[in-house]
């Protein structure tokens, strides 16, 4: 494999489709698989061709996905970052990766220095790294796109770790080889030219549950027991409280009362109606009383 390789091989059809839109709108994603299956090769090359130079420097290192290891080449990679942090976190839906789970936890943590954008799916989008980090060139630092199942970590333009398989049996791959990490770097600019910036909280403005989201949140805001608001909804209450965990999911939310201040913030929410204004008295003299009579006196 020659070592001057730059990526472009990989990327030149996939860099045809540079417009403004979702990858699934323009039907590049099956054009993305292919590329990033050319990746894959890569860093296979890579690993089988440096695998056996123990003289030299590993431009490649492979641990179990999903180890200790894995969790803990990402927390030094990203803590050690000086310039930027490039993250792919489209791992599979309802449970982080070793990558995202560590980003995620030195972002909260205030552990994040370098410049850092995020390109997640729809199912891993992460509430707290959008709000938590910092803006890049004055947009936000986390966008949305269509992507195969995978994690990729680049940091500082020179070094990469790239899982596509958590499971049993996968491997986390720490690439230091340069053509690889080009290859990568490549893919993840063309991607974030053409992903989505969210407008709010991803998820809650889908469709069919909209309506019903707004109304969830109403009930919150109403502070009504679960029961109650359950039977408004014509849901069991087994169903109302898993509906109100995915929404203070989406929101980012670690209480019922702080989701309903973020859906007002979102604007997911319309402004209370003001109560009615009282009945102004007369501007001088006394109020009229009735004297009359009842009828029984």
């Amino acid at each position: 494999m020659d070592e001057a390789y730059d990526g472009r091989e990989a990327f030149g059809a996939y860099g045809s489709h540079e417009t403004d839109g979702s990858l699934e709108a323009q039907g590049s994603h099956d054009e993305l698989e292919r590329s990033l299956l050319e990746v894959c090769a890569l860093i296979e090359q890579t690993v089988d061709k440096h695998r056996d130079r123990r003289a030299q420097p590993a431009l490649v290192y492979e641990v179990p996905a999903g180890s200790a290891d894995h969790a803990a080449l990402a927390r030094e990679l990203i803590a050690g970052a000086t310039e930027s942090v490039e993250a792919v976190l489209a791992g599979e839906p309802g449970r982080r990766w070793a990558t995202h789970g560590t980003l995620h936890e030195l972002t909260v943590a205030g552990l994040v220095e370098a410049a850092t954008r995020v390109l997640c799916t729809r199912a891993t989008f992460d509430p707290e790294l959008l709000r938590r980090l910092p803006a890049w060139k004055g947009r936000p630092a986390v966008r949305v796109s269509g992507m195969p199942t995978l994690e990729v970590l680049i940091v500082d333009e020179r070094a990469a770790l790239v899982c596509v398989d958590s499971g049993s049996g996968g491997a986390a791959s720490l690439i230091h080889a340069p053509s690889v990490i080009r290859g990568l770097h490549t893919l993840f600019e063309r991607v974030w030219r053409t992903a989505m910036e969210p407008t709010g909280p991803v998820g809650l403005n889908d469709g069919a549950r909209t309506r019903l989201n707004r109304r969830i949140l109403e009930q919150l805001r109403a502070g009504v027991t679960d029961e109650v608001a359950a039977r408004e909804l014509a849901v069991s209450v087994r169903t109302y409280r898993r509906y109100v965990a995915e929404l203070m999911s989406r929101l980012g939310a670690t209480s019922r009362f702080q989701a309903g201040v973020l859906a007002a913030e979102y604007g997911l929410l319309p402004a209370p109606t003001a109560f009615p204004a009282p009945t102004s008295a007369p501007a001088s003299g006394p109020v009229p009383v009735d004297r009359r009579p009842s009828a029984g006196s």
